[in-house]
């Protein structure tokens, strides 16, 4: 917290700040913050930390603990939260525990990361252990969202291996280690050692009763499945109460796009026995109509049709966003979809059979990752897009130019600067009619021409031009204290260059639900996390991190665009504002890390060859060991 004020005054994010923390309310802060600090460290053995999950792409980044209890790292959407003191978690048990010899010291040199596996025979599972800054460390070997292995991970500072942020809720567990007589020994469950998984217990704050306070959640995507666990894990003992018009519980609506044949059952994030631990109310398939942020009122109609009114004590709204149709002759044809539900896509793949002419309209990711799912099941696809190149607007023309030829090679046609006049076909569509009269046969479309935020419900809270809630630092709105908003229709200012941002991505998300969640129970935390998304099309991993809109066409691309594994550098000025990688996740992870402490390098370096992408990792160990 010192750290900060002492570059306070000459930082953009000052002006936003300084109406939220008064100096008393900033000595109140930085006293929590060094008290969460302490109740936060990773339980010393095979736990799973409570700030779950950090840095995507299909990875988490956990949080780790060291042997000696001197600190541990848990990632967070690119903050990394450094934990000062060895305690065990008031919300975790651990299962009976076992020590094991897994190899000799001498095995390992500085640096090597290995699978090890505990038990004998075909019983026991394996394990992740490495050494890192002359200490060894042993984690889980997967990451918590769609299992990859941390051995292809990097390492960070005090800390175990770190991968990219994870759509899971869940962190990484980690084990106590020490060498004893030269042999490397770990304690781990007893179910480890007899081949089974390991599951942790958790033990959430309970309801008190006589805490009458009301905290609402609008919305039932990953910001407030984040906020509503951090409330529990934080101690509110009063009402949680989350409204959704979704049928079915949080899921990974992010996998949608990336195969359709999902469901939201296996999408789900957290199964109907955890809301009943947490005490946390879910009312579903019910519309919020009004949100009256100065009487902390709210209304909603139930799925009987009957309205409803509720009293809050604070509110978090982040009800996403709507996809954006085309409003052009045709546009109510049968076999025109939006992406956005598992019942969405459950239409689309009744109309995506293989041999079928597929068209997307739009050439950003959820029309580019639509596509990829689409060509996967056979079908004869094509992407209609006003950009010239896929992902013009958000990496710009250098970067789409590589995924155009990546398309060409797939087979998926793609007509860039391009628009639909119209929607061909009687009662179903059967073609599309471009504004220069080109006609494309059509068995279906799915339009994927982004999202608007839903807020129109709301009254009483300032929006941008785009509909958005103008919130502070702290991701409340300007002069309602008793209002949050997070996700998709949350506008705050950037950390880093103190302009209003709106940034949709899941992680971005989950962040800000854990930090207004926090800030609901007045702990005064800014939004501080670097942005990071990731993609997957025909194979090829694409990561980005940061955020520079405005900065597309200053691009360095270094490594081999043509073969689809390069990193470009996305610079203003003398800065590298955001850095995005395709098939070089390690130097993703490296790069959030990099930004997260100011040291990433000068655009000059790049220019002048100092530096390049194995240099940044080299640095980032070499740090990380300086402060071991």
């Amino acid at each position: 917290f010192s750290a900060i004020f002492l570059v306070w005054s000459q930082h953009p994010f000052r002006a936003a700040m300084l109406p939220v923390f008064s100096h008393g309310a900033l000595r109140s802060a930085a006293a929590h913050q060094r008290s969460r600090w302490r109740r936060l460290l990773v339980h010393a053995s095979a736990t799973v930390a409570s700030e779950p999950r950090g840095q995507h792409g299909g990875c988490s980044a956990a949080s780790f603990q060291t042997l000696g209890g001197v600190c541990a790292l848990a990632a967070a959407g690119g903050s990394l939260v450094l934990l000062q003191e060895r305690h065990k978690h008031p919300h975790i048990k651990c299962a009976d525990m076992q020590r094991v010899t897994v190899c000799k010291e001498v095995f390992f040199q500085e640096g090597d990361m290995r699978e090890v596996k505990v038990g004998s025979g075909d019983a026991g599972k394996a394990i992740l252990v490495h050494k890192y800054g002359g200490q060894f460390y042993a984690t889980g070997v997967a990451c918590s969202h769609y299992g990859a292995p941390l051995l292809k991970s990097s390492t960070s500072s005090r800390a175990a291996p770190r991968s990219a942020p994870s759509t899971s809720p869940d962190a990484v567990a980690s084990y106590k280690v020490e060498v004893v007589d030269g042999e490397v020994q770990i304690e781990v469950p007893s179910e480890l050692v007899a081949g089974n998984a390991s599951k942790q217990v958790t033990q959430p704050a309970k309801r008190d009763l006589k805490d009458t306070r009301v905290f609402a959640l609008v919305g039932s995507g990953p910001a407030s499945l984040s906020a509503a666990e951090t409330l529990r894990q934080e101690g509110f003992g009063g009402r949680i109460v989350m409204i959704t018009k979704e049928p079915h519980l949080p899921y990974d609506r992010g996998a949608l796009s990336k195969n359709l044949n999902k469901t939201a059952e296996t999408l789900q994030l957290r199964p109907a026995d955890f809301y009943k631990q947490y005490n946390i109310e879910v009312i579903h398939e019910a519309v919020v109509t009004k949100v009256d942020a100065k009487s902390n009122e709210m209304r909603y109609t139930t799925p009987a049709g009957t309205e409803e009114m509720m009293k809050y004590d604070k509110v978090m709204v982040a009800s996403g966003g709507s996809p954006r149709k085309l409003f052009v002759p045709g546009a109510t044809l049968k076999g025109i979809f939006t992406l956005r539900t598992p019942e969405d896509a459950a239409e689309i793949t009744k109309f995506a059979r293989k041999g079928r002419k597929m068209v997307v309209v739009g050439g950003s990711f959820i029309g580019m990752e639509t596509a990829s799912s689409l060509k996967s099941m056979g079908c004869d696809v094509s992407v209609i897009a006003m950009e010239t190149v896929p992902f013009e607007r958000v990496l710009g023309k250098k970067v789409g130019a590589a995924f155009a030829r990546l398309l060409q090679k797939e087979g998926v046609k793609w007509y860039g600067s391009a628009q639909v006049r119209l929607f061909r076909g009687n009662d179903v569509v059967n073609g599309v009619e471009l504004e220069d009269g080109e006609v494309l046969p059509a068995d279906g479309v799915i339009i994927g021409a982004g999202v608007f935020p839903n807020t129109r419900f709301l009254e009483g809270v300032p929006l941008d031009k785009d509909g958005a809630v103008v919130v502070n630092p702290l991701l409340a709105a300007e002069t309602i204290p008793s209002f949050f908003a997070a996700g998709d229709v949350c506008a705050f200012p950037s950390f880093r260059t103190g302009t209003r941002v709106r940034i949709e991505h899941w992680d971005v998300a989950t962040q800000q639900g854990r930090v207004a969640a926090r800030n609901m129970l007045g702990q005064f935390q800014p939004f501080t996390s670097t942005p990071f998304f990731w993609s997957g099309l025909f194979g090829k991993n694409l990561r980005f991190v940061g955020h520079a809109p405005d900065a597309l066409d200053r691009v360095i691309i270094e490594g081999d665009a043509s073969g689809m594994q390069f990193v470009s550098y996305y610079t203003q000025n003398d800065e590298i504002r955001a850095v995005a990688t395709v098939n070089r996740d390690p130097v993703a992870v490296a790069c959030a890390e990099l930004m997260r402490r100011g040291k990433m390098p000068k655009v000059s370096e790049l220019m002048l060859g100092i530096v390049n992408a194995d240099v940044l990792m080299q640095r980032l160990r070499e740090m990380s060991v300086n402060q071991a």
